[in-house]
């Protein structure tokens, strides 16, 4: 036998479609899709979003009947991003009770109990001036952001949502939203928070889903593609 006959022999594992599921490592499943959806108040159908061909903003009349019909398809989280027709300077909006933030968990966790649903939790949808938080002069408050950022994020949580899913990147967001949500009872909320945002094109599509009224541009949150010790000081610890 030559001594470059190989040693480790996986083709054993491959020859038939039950080993082939018994052995594999990695599955993709619905079970591992989350669906973005965004819902705007105060419309009565849906609006299409030029920029992703296929993607609509929904009613929020009409989200209980879209949620029921994404469960009778299989899909089982969701996360709710809001186009909100009331903004102002804080996004205060976020953290009433009775804001879009709250309405949409608490209509998607009704129509269908069993679906998790994921909160963004950020403000650049519902600021006027479409910053991901308070603004002092041209620049963010980062440390006063964090305290909003709580605020909405107990408030999502009181109406029911299963994971908040902060997306401001600020400094020290997922530690801030930890100790609210903790601090208010809800100990068993999961955060979810994206471990980076980079400088990409794919942005444009998103600030037009989100109906964001941008004045200035976001340098400060994205990182670079090259920024690597960024990214991992970023991904949070549960």
């Amino acid at each position: 036998m030559s001594s470059q006959f190989p040693e480790a022999r996986p083709r054993r594992l491959r020859r038939n479609a039950s080993l082939r599921s018994l052995f594999q490592e990695t599955e993709f499943t619905l079970n591992d899709l989350v669906l973005p959806i965004f819902v705007e108040e105060e419309i009565d159908d849906f609006v299409p979003i030029k920029s992703m061909p296929g993607v609509v903003r929904i009613p929020e009349s009409k989200l209980a009947g879209e949620i029921e019909r994404y469960a009778r398809a299989g899909i089982k989280s969701v996360m709710t991003f809001g186009v909100s027709h009331h903004l102002d300077s804080d996004g205060s909006d976020t953290w009433n009770e009775r804001g879009l933030v709250s309405r949409m968990a608490a209509i998607c966790k009704d129509a269908v109990p069993e679906m998790i649903v994921m909160s963004d939790t950020c403000f650049c949808e519902y600021t006027d001036h479409g910053h991901c938080g308070v603004l002092h002069g041209h620049e963010v408050d980062n440390d006063l952001t964090l305290f909003n950022l709580g605020r909405q994020a107990v408030a999502a949580a009181r109406a029911g949502a299963d994971v908040i899913a902060p997306s401001a990147a600020m400094d020290g967001q997922v530690q801030a939203i930890r100790k609210a949500l903790d601090e208010a009872g809800f100990s068993q909320t999961a955060i979810m928070a994206y471990s980076t945002k980079f400088a990409s094109a794919l942005y444009g599509p998103f600030r037009e889903a989100g109906g964001s009224a941008l004045k200035g541009d976001r340098k400060s949150y994205p990182d670079e593609p090259d920024e690597p010790s960024r990214s991992v000081a970023r991904i949070p610890a549960r």
